[in-house]
Formats: C-alpha cells, structure tokens, sequence
C-alpha cells in the first residue's frame, strides 16, 4: 500500500515544486509572496485530510470487523460531508482574504499577487475535497493503486497546466503567480469528474440514492468524532506555520522566500514518510478490527524503525546537495543562506518528525483521535513556538529551525513510549487500547 502512496504524494509534491519554479524565475518578490500562501493553503487541505481521516478510519474498522454495514454508505456520507464543508469555507475565506494576509506579514508588493493566487485557491476547495476524500475512501478498501493513478493524474494536468497560465503560452493571458493557481483549479475540476466516475462506477462506492437523512447524519457523527479532532490536528501545524511566517517576515522577505524554497524541498523527501503514514492507519485498523492485534503491532514497529533509517538518510542527502538544489530556484545570496540553514537543521530531526506521523496515524486509525492532538498541541503550541520566540531573539531565523527539530524530536520521543504503552502485545493489554 506504500508503494503506491509515494508514487502518488511525490507526484504532488513535485507538481508543488514545479510551481515553486515557474515563480521563482518571476523574481524573488513572487516567490516571497508563494511563501506567504503556504500556511493559507495547509490550512485548508488540513480540513479536507480531517474528513478523510475520520471516513477512513470508519470504513476501514467496519470492513475489518466484517460488519454488515454497506461501505458506499460510508464513502458516500464522506463525500457529502467534506464537500459541504470546503462551500462554506471557500466562501468565508474569500470574505478575510486581505486581513489575513496582513497578519501574515505581507507588505504592499507580495499582498496583491498571494491574495489573488488565494482567491483561486478557494475557488477550487470544493474540487480539491471530494478526489482527496475519495482517495481515502479507496486507500481504506486496500486499493492504493487506483488511489495513486488519480493523485498522479491530477498532478501531471497541474504541471502541464500551470505554466501556460504563469506565462501567457498558447495564446492564454499571461497572468504571473496567480497563474499557476489558475492551472491548479482547472486540473482540479477534471480529475474531480474522473474521480466521481471511478467510485460510482468501478467500486460503487458512491450511490447517491437510498440511503436516508438518518443513515447520513449517522455517518457524519461518526466520521467527525474522529475527523474533528484530526482536523484539529492538522489544523495545528498550519496555524503555527501562520505565526511562524509572520515572525521570519520581521528578518525580510527574502527570508520568508528561502524558508519557502525549504518548506518545498522538505516537502520532497518525506514523501515516503507521508506514504507510510497514510498506510499504516488502513492497515492497523483493518488488522484491530479483525483481532490480528500481533500483525498489527509488528506493523507499528516496524514504520518506527523505518522513520529513523529514512530521516538519517535524508539528512545527509540534504546536507551534500543543499546549495545545488536551491540554486535551481534563487541564486539571491539570502535567499539561498536562510534555505540552506534550514536544510541543515531540520533534517536532522525528520526520523523524529516520521515517528510522530505514525503514532499520529494509528491512533487515528483506531478511534482514539484526541491522542494525536494532544501530540500535536504538545509538539507546536506547547514546544515550538515558545521555543521560537525565544531562540529566534537569540539566533534570529536559524533560532526558529533549532526550535522545530527540538519540538519533533522531544514529542517523537513522548508519541513512541505512549504507543508502546497502549499497545502492548502482550495478550491481556491487547484486547483492548488502553
């Protein structure tokens, strides 16, 4: 189920790289102004991924266990629901566009183009949630690979799209940054259509007739009782990213454009970290459900181990290869110091960082959903930003990176004992999470 995953994030996240490029060679000013947008756009996938979780967490347990509920029911709710959802939020976002971007430490020149860009962004939430939510429902039956193709799909028409609009080819308008966003939306609503298609008629998984108003609010309770807290979880990165951005915008925006070239980077190579995660969940709930509880925790030990392998490995990867890889994106000589300290600090903390995705992950999986907020609250709110604002009076930006391999390795730490405490194999601990 992984192999499949990491086909499908990277494609995303190279699609997300691929942005960052077409702006960078606007200038750092677009650049900059991407940077701002990273938090905004996090944020709302955060809510989507929560509705995803808590769908996936359902279906998975209920075909698990063998219950004679129909999955299309549960799939079908899911989809509902987060549509729903990303309508109102589009809606809200388009109306604090600019008193958001304020806050986030935009100035005259990279307000404009990031609250533009935003506003496709909203425009495309509706699109983004149901192929995001179907993909979940699709990884929860064991069907990664169809799951992935529609990720790699989407992501191929973003690429292909996004630089006709950036710079005006074929005749098409030339509409700079917010371009991109525009080639975004466009391939959003196709692979949307084709998604839609594929769960109605190759797994019927969506049906939206027969199922009463009841059965549906039944499921959205049941889905937001560990959506809620999940999207809360997710929420919390994104919110902190916010205040974070707005504390390296006080060093210049050149510095929040190397922190975003990073972010971009980063983004790359915890693709498998992303992929295990996003299977670990599946596979442990089916597996507690059915009272496999040894499989499933051979499993768990196993995603921990391969976390720390993979972080070390990229690690020094990063360090090597720092300065050619952003050099492909600004040769500013600030932009290029703040991207490269970042690279150096924050990787050293990523099999941490994969430790915490897992048990996140599993306790999501099981219905225990506040479990991995508290990870959350305890690694940003409680950790990272006290520790920010006070390196970074020290250290300047490089205190804040500091501050962020801290917080992953410290919460890593704390996540892990909680895990091996809860899930024991021992036969009378494993009947039942504690």
């Amino acid at each position: 189920m992984t192999l499949p995953m990491i086909l499908g994030i990277s494609s995303s996240l190279l699609a997300g790289l691929a942005e960052t490029y077409y702006i960078s060679s606007l200038g750092s000013i677009p650049l900059a102004a991407l940077g701002f947008t990273f938090p905004v756009t996090a944020a709302l996938m955060s809510l989507t991924l929560g509705i995803s979780i808590g769908m996936s967490s359902v279906l998975a347990r209920a075909i698990g266990s063998g219950t004679d509920e129909p999955p299309h029911l549960i799939a079908t709710g899911g989809l509902m629901l987060a549509g729903s959802l990303m309508i109102i939020v589009a809606i809200a976002g388009l109306l604090t566009l600019d008193p958001l971007l304020t806050l986030l430490g935009t100035n005259e020149e990279t307000r404009p183009l990031a609250s533009e860009y935003l506003a496709w962004w909203y425009a495309s939430l509706f699109f983004m949630a149901l192929p995001g939510v179907g993909a979940n429902a699709l990884r929860a039956t064991g069907d990664a690979k169809v799951s992935s193709i529609i990720m790699i799909a989407g992501s191929v028409l973003q690429i292909l799209l996004a630089p006709l609009f950036v710079f005006g080819w074929l005749g098409l308008p030339e509409l700079g940054m917010p371009g991109a966003a525009v080639g975004n939306f466009c391939a959003r609503v196709v692979i949307c259509l084709v998604t839609v298609y594929v769960l109605t008629h190759r797994h019927q998984l969506l049906q939206w007739g027969g199922a009463t108003l009841n059965e549906i609010l039944s499921i959205w309770q049941r889905i937001l009782a560990v959506g809620l807290p999940a999207m809360a979880t997710n929420m919390i990165g994104p919110l902190s990213g916010g205040v974070i951005t707005a504390l390296l915008a006080q060093y210049g925006q050149e510095t929040v454009a190397g922190f975003g070239i990073a972010s971009r980077l980063e983004g790359l190579v915890v693709i498998p970290l992303f992929a295990l995660s996003a299977s670990i969940g599946p596979f442990v709930g089916q597996n507690w459900g059915a009272k496999a509880f040894d499989r499933a925790d051979e499993a768990m030990r196993l995603t921990f181990k391969w976390s720390l392998a993979w972080g070390a490995f990229v690690a020094l990867l990063l360090y090597l290869a720092r300065y050619p890889l952003i050099h492909q994106f600004d040769s500013n000589p600030e932009v290029s110091e703040v991207a490269a300290s970042y690279l150096i600090i924050l990787p050293i903390s990523y099999g941490a960082w994969g430790i915490i995705m897992m048990t996140s992950a599993i306790f999501n999986s099981l219905g225990h959903p506040l479990r991995s907020t508290a990870l959350s609250i305890a690694r940003m709110l409680v950790i990272y930003l006290p520790l920010a604002f006070a390196l970074s009076a020290w250290l300047g930006a490089m205190g804040i990176f500091a501050a962020a391999a801290a917080a992953n390795v410290i919460v890593a730490t704390l996540g892990f004992v909680w895990n091996r405490k809860t899930f024991s194999i021992k036969p009378d601990a494993a009947t039942q999470p504690a």
